[in-house]
């Protein structure tokens, strides 16, 4: 009798291919290490390990969406009521009068949550809402420069000093430490299509669109140097900064493009991390976080 051969099915997995047909995915026949035609609530460790996702409990039982967390702060949208929820998981009320169903989107700038949805702003500091607005600001000598509020935006972000909103293809800038108060006049940047991400590093920012990814390098918003964009775009609200311990790489912002998942690091160097490996459904906007070492995004399709 033939001595029985064991064949290892599987030991390990490299992630998830559904760009090619499942009979040419990659596959050691000595270590049984392979590629997955699909992964449905499994999570793959850093040794190629395959398991279950955790369940997961019920802390709010109203629908909720356009979800931000920071430390001990977390805020989501329900309706057109904006909630806080603590760490004992107890909900209260920060505004109730925001426009339904538009995206509201957040950044922190020291101990202030500012938010905005392309209809009404605002920012929270210690569970409370506050007016985003120019205030009684007073120029330094007479410029003759206009300022104004922070205009109505569908993104927020920070740079170099400045608060940056973006209204559809342009980015506007706050004055430098006056986070609303706004020379619309004056530093404007111009894209191709509407910015659907914008992210500070210490050496530039990166600017997503619908159709293309640019870094802006430096660190003075007047003298930015635009470095040759990226083709492809990014998924509005796919965007999160990863350490470089979880990427095993340098420090670098994770977002989705319509080629695969991306990063970009400080230094303004992109790369695709799983090209020709994923297909993604066709979409506008997304959810993303990065969890321990994990970049999980939802795409609205």
């Amino acid at each position: 009798m033939a001595k029985a051969k064991f064949v290892p099915l599987l030991t390990a997995t490299t992630g998830l291919n559904n760009a090619v047909d499942q009979v040419r995915l990659t596959y050691d026949l000595k270590t049984g290490v392979t590629e997955l035609a699909q992964a449905v609530n499994v999570n793959i460790d850093p040794s190629g390990r395959p398991s279950r996702r955790l369940g997961r409990t019920l802390v709010w039982a109203g629908s909720a969406r356009c979800g931000f967390s920071a430390g001990e702060v977390c805020l989501f949208v329900s309706g057109s009521t904006l909630y806080q929820m603590s760490l004992d998981r107890t909900v209260t009320v920060i505004r109730s009068d925001l426009t339904a169903g538009a995206r509201m989107r957040y950044r922190q700038i020291a101990d202030r949550i500012y938010y905005i949805n392309g209809h009404e702003k605002g920012f929270v500091r210690k569970g409370v809402d506050n007016l985003w607005s120019k205030g009684n600001y007073i120029a330094p000598g007479d410029t003759g420069r206009v300022y104004s509020d922070p205009p109505n935006g569908h993104l927020v972000s920070w740079f170099a000093g400045r608060a940056l909103v973006a209204v559809d293809n342009a980015i506007l800038a706050s004055e430098p430490s006056f986070y609303g108060v706004f020379d619309r006049h004056r530093g404007m940047k111009l894209l191709s299509s509407r910015v659907t991400m914008m992210q500070p590093t210490t050496q530039g920012l990166w600017v997503g669109t619908t159709t293309e990814v640019v870094f802006y390098r430096g660190q003075q918003w007047e003298k930015l140097r635009r470095d040759k964009p990226v083709a492809g775009g990014v998924l509005e609200g796919s965007d999160d900064w990863c350490d470089a311990d979880k990427l095993k790489a340098p420090k670098a912002v994770l977002f989705t493009t319509p080629e695969g998942i991306c990063s970009g690091d400080e230094s303004g160097q992109f790369t695709n991390l799983t090209f020709n490996k994923l297909v993604f459904p066709a979409g506008r906007y997304a959810s993303a976080a990065v969890v321990g070492d994990r970049y999980i995004v939802l795409i609205e399709a």
